[in-house]
């Protein structure tokens, strides 16, 4: 009797041994989207392989993606080989990409996961699909602390943001004359939401929450204008010259804020990046 309680003692053990490596064990995952792939590292998850890291760097930024993860190439046309040679366990899509199934699934089972859908974007949606991907990782509690910090976060630095702060056009430049203007539906409408602010933009945005408008459409709306980078090359040359941009800028009676860039269409990580960014520019703008 009590060799066979030892023996059930040693297999349970060795059982509950191996769960709990099996779920420490961190997948080998690649992502080809840059929203999937900022939540991936800020759930702590490495991807094996990312698809164009060099534009990751210039347009996200943060968090950085560890050296050891390979660069797939394109987002439209990730390659393929390469995929196959590092075996991923899953590999991580969004809609956008979603025509590339049939060919990723020949290589490891593919996840969809969706997050700017129409009437659909707030923090609660950034926050569902953060437990989504935790959940298809194995990352739960890393996505549970990952939520309280940011939200944490959020609250702090909405109470350092001066009250008589005005209403914000939060705008993009695609060319000298062309920008994205960012309604309340944007990740830039949700962080500044957060802080306690308005966007001054109230016209028609698409599902990722812009409009993409000439700047002639930004005449007589108030507020105060804010440019993420980064701009087009030539346009900043432009603007100092342009006396319609810079009777614009003057027109709404607060001075201009520029922020580094910061992904427009990412999710928790990019928020929380976003608002310390825009709490700092208002600091300095304000002193």
């Amino acid at each position: 009797m009590k060799r066979t309680f030892s023996y059930l003692l040693l297999l349970s053990i060795t059982f509950t041994t191996h769960f709990a490596v099996a779920q420490e064990r961190e997948m080998k995952v690649a992502a080809i989207d840059w929203t999937q792939v900022e939540t991936l590292l800020a759930l702590g998850v490495h991807p094996i392989g990312a698809a164009q890291i060099a534009d990751y760097n210039a347009w996200v930024k943060s968090p950085a993606i560890p050296s050891r993860t390979v660069d797939l190439g394109l987002r439209t046309q990730p390659n393929l080989e390469r995929l196959v040679e590092l075996k991923p366990e899953r590999i991580f899509i969004s809609p956008m990409f979603q025509s590339l199934t049939p060919q990723l699934s020949r290589i490891a089972p593919v996840t969809n996961i969706a997050l700017y859908k129409k009437g659909d974007v707030s923090w609660q949606a950034f926050k569902t699909y953060t437990q989504t991907l935790a959940k298809d990782t194995h990352r739960e509690a890393a996505a549970k602390s990952l939520i309280q910090s940011a939200q944490a976060t959020l609250a702090t630095l909405s109470k350092q943001v001066p009250t008589h702060t005005p209403p914000l056009l939060m705008m993009q430049f695609m060319d000298a004359r062309h920008v994205r203007v960012f309604g309340t539906n944007s990740l830039y409408g949700i962080a500044a939401q957060q802080l306690g602010l308005q966007s001054a933009w109230h016209r028609q945005t698409n599902k990722w929450g812009f409009s993409l408008v000439g700047i002639d459409k930004l005449l007589g709306v108030k507020g105060q204008i804010v440019v993420i980078e980064p701009l087009p090359a030539g346009v900043e040359a432009n603007l100092r010259r342009d006396a319609f941009w810079q009777y614009l800028v003057k027109q709404t009676g607060h001075p201009m804020l520029k922020i580094p860039p910061v992904w427009s269409f990412g999710a928790i990580p990019s928020t929380v990046r976003f608002a310390r960014l825009l709490t700092t520019a208002i600091h300095q703008e304000s002193k």
